[in-house]
């Protein structure tokens, strides 16, 4: 690994560690102590914030916004004008849909899928191989176990935990403090209450209404 001088577009120089093959697209802006891994491509109008790792074979496309001591696990790629919160980790092969944002502090780990237009709250801790489609909301501190799959529009409240190879469909809502135990399945457009409880291997239909304190 080489140390690279790049200047950013205000003309401030930075000295950043990087392997062979990096692409730098124009008007990128990096910030101190940036490591970035062999064969990188990071998009015009990018912003690496201090002390992030970009890993190897990873893309940042155009106009997306790292924070400060974030990782960006090998083989990854980041959509165009997604935004990383500071102290968030991106694990291998991870892809996050252009237009999303992850918050700080959260986890999206090994495999997992986030699709446009998503955002992920503060502290939330998305597990292996999970799938969250378009358009869906996470609230802070949420915790998603490995193998979920979360569909289009859902919302997720605040403080939920999703166990894992659980399904949850379109437009599904789910309220703060609800827990969803593993592999069970909550249909279209359902609606899960604050603090209500939904069973392992329960299947919840499409439209049905679980209340508060279920």
């Amino acid at each position: 690994m080489d140390t690279l001088t790049h200047t950013n577009p205000n003309g401030k120089t930075v000295q950043v560690n990087v392997g062979e093959h990096v692409t730098i697209g124009e008007h990128v802006t990096i910030g101190q102590d940036v490591t970035i891994g062999e064969n990188v491509t990071i998009g015009d109008g990018s912003y690496i914030g201090s002390y992030s790792t970009i890993c190897s074979y990873s893309i940042v496309s155009v106009g997306s916004y790292i924070g400060e001591y974030v990782t960006i696990g090998r083989g990854s790629t980041i959509g165009r004008e997604v935004t990383i919160g500071d102290d968030s980790t991106i694990g291998e092969h991870a892809t996050i849909g252009s237009y999303s944002t992850i918050c700080s502090y959260s986890i999206v780990s090994v495999g997992s899928y986030i699709g446009e237009h998503s955002t992920v709250g503060e502290h939330a801790n998305i597990g292996k191989n999970v799938l969250i489609g378009k358009n869906v909301t996470i609230g802070k501190n949420v915790t998603i176990g490995k193998n979920v799959t979360i569909g289009e529009h859902a919302n997720i409240g605040k403080y939920v935990l999703i166990g894992e190879h659980a399904t949850i469909g379109k437009n599904v809502t789910i309220g703060n403090n609800a827990t969803v135990g593993r592999d069970a399945t909550i249909g279209n457009n359902a609606t899960v209450g604050e603090d209500a409880t939904v069973g392992e291997y329960a299947n919840i239909g499409e439209h049905a209404n679980i209340g508060l304190d279920a």
